[in-house]
């Protein structure tokens, strides 16, 4: 039986729509939150199932168990299936719409339409906020996401032991891609824009945590991604701060600020950016502070996977990383500012600010693969400790081009040139 609130919920939103001939509104739907998630929920999706404008303002409650619809595979709270920006109106104190708890409040599949999410506040939401499984243009800005709670489900839906949370996370399928698992790249198109969300994750000790997650998304050469993560200001995470890995078109990660905290997870090596396999990928102009206890830490690491999937057209440009990692750690060999790994190939690391300590500043590692043709460039490292030197390149690396001011190269692969600037 339907109660008189959510009742009265449902005929507002449906007058509005008569109002308008059963079109799309021509003007913005107002929903104000009554904090019953039985209200809430259903009041929203009713309203987002007619695409347009929607403004929310109050406090809503999506702390009731997810829906799945028919035919689909995860669990959400919302589901986004037609054009529509979701805008969040400031309250008499300032304060933006609050979504209380919910499995993944919104679960964006809306192929070929664009959405837009601006200005809402996520309050320990589980697994995630926002699930971007298909759309044709994106715009998530600033939103407020806090205390995300691991579930088990997601980290088995990812393919990880134990429970895991994402902020944003923008993909078909949330196994890292790769032969087995290449998710559905062809969902997405158009530009799609992270901006100026502000994403405390509240790690805690154990379950893995990543804040913007894009796993393969847009197909060269026709059905392309223009991808803008900037902005954004995020803290206390296990895992990636910003991950992206196979982007079919250009990716932008610029103007972040990143401090990781020292709360680490179940699994080891992580990176407060990472980039792997094929794009375009420039990442510029962000501050990170990577406190994580781990030895084996990373600030920012591109990686290339085995051809064709190789990473290719890095730009690792005027980025200011502190490694602040405790007096006393043990480094790992793959500890460093900024890394080069695997099969990566011509990527150009510039003007790029390091501070702290790891097992070097700047490193390309062969791990698995060969990396080639990288470069490392007027790199600022006076303020760097390294346990063996302020650049390290291992065998298995070919014709890595370092010029700058660092006072040791350790050199073991081919090809190297040096340049060493006073």
């Amino acid at each position: 039986m339907i109660g008189k609130a959510l009742l009265r919920a449902l005929i507002a939103v449906i007058e509005t729509i008569a109002a308008f001939g059963g079109n799309l509104p021509s003007q913005p739907l107002m929903i104000a939150g009554t904090g019953d998630p039985n209200i809430d929920v259903p009041a929203i999706q009713a309203a987002v199932d007619q695409g347009g404008q929607l403004m929310l303002s109050g406090h809503f409650s999506f702390d009731r168990p997810p829906a799945k619809p028919d035919g689909a595979i995860y669990n959400r709270m919302v589901t986004v299936s037609k054009p529509i920006e979701i805008l969040g109106v400031l309250d008499a104190n300032g304060d933006m719409p609050t979504i209380q708890a919910g499995n993944w409040p919104f679960f964006i599949d809306a192929a070929s339409d664009r959405v837009a999410i601006r200005a809402l506040h996520f309050v320990r939401p589980k697994a995630g906020a926002i699930w971007v499984y298909a759309v044709g243009g994106l715009t998530i800005a600033n939103c407020r996401i806090e205390n995300v709670e691991p579930t088990v489900e997601f980290g088995m839906q990812a393919g990880v032991s134990g429970a895991l949370s994402g902020g944003i996370g923008v993909y078909a399928d949330p196994h890292p891609p790769g032969n087995a698992d290449p998710g559905k790249p062809e969902n997405f198109s158009g530009t799609l824009a992270i901006l100026n969300n502000d994403i405390d994750m509240g790690a805690t000790p154990g379950p893995l945590s990543l804040a913007i997650t894009i796993f393969s998304v847009g197909v060269s050469p026709d059905h392309e991604v223009d991808i803008y993560v900037s902005g954004n200001k995020i803290r206390n995470v296990t895992e990636p701060a910003i991950n992206l890995r196979v982007v079919g078109g250009q990716a932008h990660i610029e103007r972040n600020v990143i401090g990781t905290g020292a709360m680490m997870g179940s699994s080891a090596n992580p990176d407060a950016i990472r980039i792997v396999g094929p794009g375009s990928y420039f990442v510029a102009h962000n501050t990170i502070d990577c406190g994580w206890t781990d030895g084996a830490s990373t600030g920012i690491n591109v990686i290339g996977q085995a051809p064709p999937r190789s990473a290719a057209n890095a730009v690792i440009l005027d980025n200011d990383i502190n490694m602040s990692a405790q007096n006393g750690t043990l480094f790992a060999p793959n500890s460093a500012g900024i890394e080069i790994r695997g099969y990566a190939q011509g990527t150009s690391v510039l003007n790029n600010r390091m501070k702290g300590r790891a097992r070097a500043a700047l490193s390309v590692l062969q791990n698995v693969g060969t990396p080639g043709s990288n470069a490392f460039i007027s790199n600022d490292v006076s303020g760097f400790k390294s346990s063996i030197a302020d650049v390290f390149v291992d065998v298995g690396a070919t014709n890595t081009v370092v010029i700058g001011t660092q006072t040791g190269v350790e050199d073991h692969g081919s090809g190297t040139t040096v340049i060493s600037v006073r």
